[in-house]
């Protein structure tokens, strides 16, 4: 099979994902990124990719760690050719017992970086831009990560049409398309009031009306924090965990939560609770009298 060859069912792979399975750009991209490089070694070592073999399996693992990738992403690697192979399966082009060779390897999940209430208390009360125009619509930015747990990809196609801030709930459409509800309290109404009153569809858009760029609101976040002083750096995905995490220590039930947090699984937010548990031996360490 030529390099062309493999190409173009790649590509038909592709197209049904984005045409069946509607995933977004990003996912997309992730999935031929995966797809090319797994074409590249089955061209280098001359291996068919409908007649492929247990032990060439392994051979693309090392081929991975060569490369000196991160165990998540030679899982999600494995994941995204499981899935080509798991379609041309059901196209009946390659023998479904393929789709068994491809069992991703077992990865630590790492606790994930989270805020204290203080923290972003500090950020919202600093001067979140050297702008006095944009002081609002960065504080908006923060807030509504830290009280929404939006992801970053959500936050920049959020549109004026879908804030109903009378109730106080945003329609967030997710990964996979899965639309959900996600609430704000009242203190952000006012930040959220002026941004609408703002020019163009997008809640936060640029002079020309298109949404800012996951790029931009990364900048965003990470000047905030660097403007309030804290020691670590900021991602806005720490703004989110930060989220998940007060909601779960805070009574809400985990199923709650991962409606909220737009999680397809409930293995994904399940990872909070070991946050909890190492904040609570934290907190035990540090305050029993016989540590």
């Amino acid at each position: 099979m030529t390099g062309d060859e493999m190409k173009h069912i790649i590509d038909e792979f592709l197209l049904f994902l984005s045409v069946e399975k509607n995933l977004s750009k990003n996912t997309l991209k992730s999935y031929e990124k995966d797809l090319q490089r797994f074409r590249k070694f089955l061209l280098i070592n001359k291996i068919p990719l409908k007649y492929i073999k247990p032990g060439n399996l392994t051979e693309f693992t090392v081929f991975l760690k060569k490369k000196k990738l991160a165990a998540s992403t030679i899982a999600r690697n494995i994941s995204s050719i499981r899935g080509m192979y798991r379609y041309l399966a059901s196209k009946n082009e390659v023998n479904p017992a393929v789709v068994d060779l491809f069992e991703s390897p077992k990865i630590e999940r790492k606790i994930p970086d989270v805020l204290e209430k203080q923290d972003i208390d500090r950020i919202m009360a600093s001067r979140v831009s050297q702008r006095k125009n944009l002081m609002v619509r960065n504080r908006t930015i923060i807030g509504l990560l830290a009280v929404t747990g939006l992801r970053i990809s959500e936050l920049s196609a959020l549109k004026k049409e879908n804030i109903n801030l009378k109730e106080r709930y945003i329609r967030v459409v997710g990964k996979g398309n899965r639309e959900r509800i996600v609430f704000f309290p009242e203190d952000i109404v006012p930040f959220l009031r002026k941004c609408c009153e703002m020019p163009g569809e997008f809640i936060f858009s640029t002079k020309k009306g298109k949404p800012l760029t996951r790029q931009n609101l990364w900048k965003i976040v990470r000047g905030a924090g660097k403007a309030a002083g804290l020691p670590v750096n900021i991602r806005p995905h720490m703004l989110r965990h930060t989220f998940a995490t007060q909601m779960l220590e805070s009574g809400m039930d985990i199923r709650i939560i991962q409606e909220l947090l737009g999680h397809k699984s409930i293995s994904t937010t399940k990872i909070y609770t070991q946050v909890s548990r190492k904040q609570l031996k934290s907190a035990h360490k540090k305050f029993h009298p016989r540590p």
